[in-house]
């Protein structure tokens, strides 16, 4: 019963971490558009300090 639980925990925190990459995914895309970063917390249901950290991150490659 234990490895079942287990099982379907990963499973759901596999399902999460590819969720929030892909919302990262498109958090960067819309801030190299210029998108403010409140329609991009609205898109992504990223945190405020996550786009402006991914923000930051662009910011240094230029």
């Amino acid at each position: 019963m234990s490895n079942s639980w287990m099982k379907d925990y990963d499973e759901a925190v596999l399902r999460y971490e590819g969720a929030q990459d892909k919302a990262r995914e498109m958090a960067m895309r819309m801030l190299v558009k210029d998108e403010p970063v409140d329609k991009i917390v609205e898109y992504t249901r990223l945190s405020v300090s996550d786009v402006l950290a991914l923000k930051a991150s662009l910011d240094q490659k230029q």
